[in-house]
């Protein structure tokens, strides 16, 4: 009996292929308008991406050397504290120290990142 009942109910793609020409009109009318909005949004971004990439390019050159200033003005307090004033070969020496000691860490990290 729930053999029957089975093959009496039609399956989802039956269903489907059953669709008026009517309904398959709208069905392509509505594919083919969701295609060209998406095209249209993909090429918007391309040209926003485009456009902006100059700005995203100048941000980063600013944040990289705020970065750097932020690093210098530290390894200079850092020297300064220890007792190697600005202008000191002893200042030079701690300043090359720290930078080293800052790129092998850095190094240290980037490398427990690959693994």
């Amino acid at each position: 009996m729930s053999v029957t009942i089975l093959r009496d109910k039609p399956s989802f793609l039956e269903h489907i292929m059953s669709l008026s020409r009517e309904a398959w009109a709208v069905i392509r009318h509505v594919h083919n308008e969701l295609n060209v909005a998406l095209w249209a949004v993909g090429v918007a971004g391309m040209v926003y991406l485009l456009l902006h990439i100059p700005e995203m390019q100048d941000a980063r050159a600013r944040a990289d050397a705020q970065l750097a200033q932020q690093i210098s003005n530290e390894n200079k307090l850092y020297c300064e504290k220890w007792g190697m004033p600005a202008g000191t070969h002893e200042h030079v020496i701690c300043t090359m120290d720290l930078v080293r000691i800052r790129q092998e860490t850095e190094e240290r990290i980037a490398d427990a990142m690959n693994f």
